[in-house]
């Protein structure tokens, strides 16, 4: 069973602060939302072993889509923490009051994004941005030299739902175009190498994001604020044990 707490932050609260502290605050929020949500969506489709080659194909691809997104989600959270926390004078003076655990994480996000920023190669090209012609071309050139390549690479699925329709060549294609920016000969072994090293970012820029939280709340309430017991979810799934298929019906949508 599941506890689901809730922290009031009043209106009155939000207006004690500064308005640089206010607004990295929410926005912080609002990046560790859309972080956790693709995490765990990435966490559900990477489930399960689906034996239908088809199936298989096709949520495979669309396992790529979302671990894309979510590696776009996670530098745009990275260029916020870097940009209006650690260059603004702000950062320097909430840097001492982080917690033990809330600075370790950004110490470990400072290495992992201050080296070769494999995250941000995605990001600018394949995530949120979409690749030049010449980065196109040479993947489809890599594409099509790959010797282990089925015809069942190079083709279209649809039925008549519209959201049944998976350009696969498309994305079989830009895959290829991801291992070369990444420098990575085998697309299977680039694709591993982002899933590895997404886990432990999505928890460290959730962990700084509670620690920052946490040092604001310390200065202008000090212990008071206080948690509710708000709900007991008693059927919570399991999420090693959620699917998210590709093919869906849709009965409440026009189809094509």
């Amino acid at each position: 069973m599941l506890d689901i707490l809730r922290m009031d932050i009043t209106k009155e609260l939000l207006r004690k602060m500064t308005k640089e502290e206010r607004c990295l605050f929410l926005t912080l929020g609002h990046a560790s939302n859309q972080v956790n949500a693709f995490w765990k969506l990435v966490i559900v489709l990477v489930n399960g072993d689906e034996t239908d080659p088809v199936k298989q194909r096709l949520e495979g691809a669309q396992t790529q889509i979302f671990v894309r997104l979510t590696i776009g989600t996670m530098q745009e959270a990275w260029r916020l923490i870097e940009g209006r926390f650690l260059k603004r004078p702000l950062g320097r003076e909430y840097l001492p009051l982080l917690d033990a655990p809330a600075a370790e994480a950004l110490e470990r996000l400072k290495k992992r994004f201050g080296k070769l920023n494999r995250l941000a190669v995605i990001r600018n090209n394949y995530a949120f941005h979409h690749p030049q012609i010449d980065e196109v071309d040479a993947a489809f050139e890599k594409a099509a030299a790959e010797e282990g390549s089925e015809e069942a690479d190079w083709a279209i699925y649809f039925n008549k739902a519209l959201l049944n329709t998976f350009f696969f060549v498309s994305d079989f294609v830009l895959v290829h175009g991801m291992a070369n920016a990444l420098s990575e000969a085998d697309v299977n072994e680039a694709h591993r190498q982002l899933l590895s090293e997404m886990a432990p970012v999505a928890n460290d820029l959730s962990e700084f994001t509670f620690g920052f939280a946490a040092a604001i709340f310390k200065r202008y309430v000090g212990d008071e604020l206080t948690v509710t017991l708000v709900a007991q979810v008693k059927d919570a799934p399991d999420i090693d044990d959620l699917r998210y298929p590709f093919f869906v019906e849709t009965p409440g949508l026009r189809d094509g």
